[in-house]
């Protein structure tokens, strides 16, 4: 059966907070295209949702959670799915655990946790809605013989972000590099758990900025493989490595499995914003929360410096320099 992995971010602009890069992972039929997974899946999930609509809302996440919009729609539909994974979700650490790994709980507390008890979750949804949501995805899933393979992120503080850029001296670069392991340790995990090495299938990622060539980054991701040239133009960038097509495209979140990536991404960097937040109210009660976009994060970063320094932090660790 083939497999379709989708990326996204979450993150890339800001000076505060993390990068969150995200894979989802996807076993789907012979015969079915990964634009046409929304109408297999239909009855479970939906991208343009109808007043009252019980599906998920599954879409780019600036669709599905901007400002004004309920936050509950979001969390809803990314904790459906990592309770259909089952994969531990009940507070901020669980998360980012369950979806990077066991590191995260130190840069957690570096970054935003520090001496604060646990944010739990939900933040804002039903817990039982969840969980009746993933019963009914997974049941929607088997029927469909569609099966969701995982998901993985990239959660890059900034200790970590400054770090890696200063080495590339390019964010973007950066962002590709990260994007594209996320897409081999899914597509090793996707060979190890199969019953054949000749993964075949499709590679979805919403394009890095400006950029239209991603050859280099593909093979050096893939152990310096051969990368066949298919296409390379504004609206989309394509490549073949065997029987696996490689597409950067705008717009890639029409792509289901692009769109839970972008959601999954946005989700986690919003739980670790508010915990962000929390830690720095605990020392500045009036302080106004911030998303930590530039020109908010340029009025948050007066508002704290003072108390940095009193804590004896470097800006490094807190100020994103890209």
């Amino acid at each position: 059966m083939p497999i379709v992995v989708g990326t996204d971010e979450a993150g890339y602009g800001p000076n505060l907070g993390p990068l969150v890069i995200t894979a989802t992972s996807w076993e789907i039929p012979d015969g079915l295209e990964p634009e046409n997974m929304w109408q297999a899946l239909a009855t479970a999930l939906t991208d343009a949702p109808a007043r009252r609509d019980k599906r998920l809302h599954v879409s780019d996440s600036k669709k599905v959670y901007s400002a004004g919009k309920s936050f509950a729609p979001l969390e809803r539909a990314v904790l459906a799915f990592l309770s259909h994974l089952n994969l531990p979700c009940d507070n901020g650490t669980q998360l980012g655990t369950s979806l990077s790994g066991t590191s995260f709980a130190d840069d957690f507390q570096a970054n935003g946790s520090r001496s604060l008890a646990e944010i739990r979750l939900p933040l804002e949804c039903d817990r039982a809605g969840c969980v009746n949501a993933a019963a009914t995805l997974t049941t929607t899933l088997e029927a469909q013989d569609i099966r969701l393979l995982g998901m993985r992120s990239c959660i890059m503080f900034p200790t970590e972000f400054n770090h890696k850029v200063q080495l590339a001296n390019s964010k973007g670069k950066v962002l590709s590099a990260e994007t594209l392991q996320l897409v081999k340790s899914s597509v090793d995990a996707a060979q190890a758990a199969g019953t054949t090495n000749a993964i075949k299938g499709w590679v979805i990622c919403d394009k890095h900025g400006g950029r239209n060539r991603y050859d280099d980054i593909i093979s050096e991701a893939f152990d310096d493989c051969f990368v066949f040239r298919i296409e390379e133009s504004g609206p989309q960038s394509l490549y073949r490595v065997g029987k696996l097509e490689f597409c950067f495209r705008t717009k890639a979140e029409a792509i289901l499995p692009v769109a839970l990536a972008s959601m999954v991404s946005k989700y986690v960097r919003e739980v670790v914003m508010a915990q962000f937040n929390r830690f720095w109210r605990q020392h500045l009660p009036e302080l106004k929360p911030t998303k930590g976009y530039p020109q908010d994060a340029v009025r948050f970063w007066a508002d704290i410096e003072k108390t940095v320094t009193q804590l004896k932090m470097a800006k490094t660790d807190i100020w994103r320099s890209r």
